[in-house]
């Protein structure tokens, strides 16, 4: 896995602007800003209109319906699963693990959040219900620890609820994009094969492609990554973006039109959010401080 694309993101320094709650549409954005070495989530809509601070945390993702957010906070110096409605209110804490845990995304019922967590003693994509007062229950591992410690992770639930895409570099060194049943973690398909870092996959609405970013198009652990589209079967790949710098998490619109991603220059500390459109054309740079944006389901 690519650490540096990771670490890279989380450099932003910012100065938060006080500003009203705004709520959410097809073309609202949530994304991760830094701030004085605390992370905020913040809403854009992805013309740049409504850039509002929502509350602490980071990696936002939406509810079905666009209310709530389910994200990650860091506390004492540990990562757990929490979800808000979207106006920053009604906070509700939903691990309480000593293990780090990332990346939530949500069922597309509403009923069932799906999340890394190395609390089995690696890198894995567990499954939970998250009803109040209900947490735990149906709390699946689905994927599995190996001898090696490969890890299994970055993980996004499929708009038709049937599959889970993540990362997993459970062959080599390097990630490769796999799907699996979102019901018990089988079927495990990889779709890529190649010598990159193929990462942070994320879902079409009409669950028929796959975009992701990857440094296949230079030398290995080059430091350049950028957006691709896929089937779902692995085929017709093609490459969005052609950037110097890093291009990463992409998401697409509701309509199926536009992307946007996390874009960091080489020379740069400071992330950016860019949007495209979904074949790659019309980019365009849409704020700076920015990372881990997630369009609206609605």
């Amino acid at each position: 896995m690519s650490i540096s694309i990771r670490l890279i993101i989380l450099l932003a320094v910012l100065s938060p602007l006080t500003q009203l709650v705004a709520y959410a549409g097809d073309s609202t954005i949530a994304y991760t800003r830094f701030v004085n070495g605390g992370a905020e989530i913040w809403l854009v809509d992805d013309d740049g209109a409504n850039n509002v601070r929502v509350g602490p945390g980071s990696d936002a993702s939406w509810s079905p319906d666009g209310n709530r957010l389910v994200f990650v906070q860091e506390v004492d110096g540990n990562s757990d699963i929490y979800f808000m409605d979207e106006d920053g209110s009604n906070v509700t804490q939903l691990t309480t693990d000593a293990a780090g845990e990332h990346s939530p995304t949500w069922s597309p019922d509403g009923s069932m959040i799906a999340f890394n967590s190395d609390r089995s003693g690696s890198d894995q994509v567990w499954r939970s219900n998250v009803e109040a007062g209900n947490w735990g229950f149906n709390l699946t591992q689905l994927t599995k620890d190996t001898a090696h410690n490969r890890v299994n992770n970055f993980v996004s639930w499929s708009p038709d609820g049937r599959w889970l895409a993540f990362e997993a570099d459970r062959d080599r060194d390097d990630p490769e994009i796999y799907i699996a049943s979102s019901v018990d973690g089988t079927y495990q398909q990889r779709l890529t094969f190649t010598r990159a870092l193929d990462e942070v996959p994320s879902w079409s609405p009409d669950s028929r492609q796959i975009i992701f970013s990857s440094d296949m198009h230079d030398e290995p652990q080059s430091g350049t990554y950028d957006i691709y589209i896929m089937n779902v079967d692995g085929s017709h790949l093609r490459r969005l973006t052609d950037t110097p710098g890093m291009a990463s998490y992409p998401t697409m619109s509701s309509d199926g039109k536009r992307i946007a991603y996390s874009y960091q220059e080489q020379d740069k500390s400071s992330p950016q959010i860019w949007i495209m459109n979904s074949d790659g054309s019309g980019q365009r740079l849409l704020l700076e401080g920015g990372g881990i944006p997630h369009y609206a389901p609605k």
